[in-house]
């Protein structure tokens, strides 16, 4: 039996947003805290990171973001 493995996806860093939409940093974390970019949140909660330390946006939710502005 062969085990099929695929690449997981890539993500880019919350500046990397901005810059491939040509806008601030806050504008991205507007867009995700409204749901209109989906983002993943990593490392844990805490009293000072309430939704968690980083966020990442994979490559094919910015490019359904851009195709669909």
């Amino acid at each position: 039996m062969t085990a099929t493995t695929t690449a997981p996806e890539a993500v880019l860093k919350v500046r990397e947003v901005a810059h491939h939409l040509n806008c601030d940093e806050d504008t991205v974390y507007r867009l995700i805290r409204e749901g209109r970019l989906p983002a993943l949140r990593l490392g844990a909660q805490s009293e000072r990171y309430p939704l968690g330390r980083v966020l990442r946006v994979p490559e094919s939710a910015l490019a359904e973001f851009i195709a669909g502005r």
